[in-house]
């Protein structure tokens, strides 16, 4: 799933003129979400660019109707942007067009999703998987280290 330069191609996406990547959204298939984001069941994701030299990975992620993603941590920046639905951060109602931008290695969220929603990510660092009380990647650390920040 990792991108570079010269031309490699990475799941209907293709880089053109050596340095310019593209991917069609529509030719590309959601996957569940565990594996990528360690977040709950029915969170899919379409992996648009990983690049492990810059630790940037892009993706589009969908949240089901109703689905809440706790407060987490984890190993890297996250910019968002609301594509189709609603978000709410933080208690914040979030829809398209609007950014939300959520930092490496602290706590942030909750984010809910009462209606579900789509959104665009990029991630820079070395994980892009959320870190909470009982997710799968929860053995890092990071989830004792937020609640140590918490006081």
């Amino acid at each position: 799933m990792l991108v570079g330069g010269g031309g490699q191609d990475h799941e209907g996406g293709h880089t053109m003129s050596g340095n310019l990547h593209r991917a069609h959204r529509w030719d590309l298939g959601w996957q569940d979400a565990s594996d990528v984001l360690a977040l709950g069941e029915g969170v899919q994701v379409k992996v648009l660019r990983q690049d492990a030299e810059t630790m940037q990975t892009d993706l589009l992620v969908k949240f089901p109707p109703g689905y809440v993603e706790p407060e987490h941590t984890h190993d890297s920046t996250h910019s968002i942007v609301v594509l189709e639905g609603l978000q709410v951060a933080e208690g914040e109602p979030m829809r398209p067009g609007d950014y939300v931008y959520g930092p490496a290695g602290l706590p942030h969220g909750p984010f809910e999703y009462p209606e579900g929603c789509v959104v665009f990510a990029t991630f820079h660092g070395r994980s892009v998987r959320h870190v909470y009380e009982g997710s799968p990647a929860d053995g890092s650390g990071l989830a004792d280290a937020a609640r140590e920040s918490r006081g």
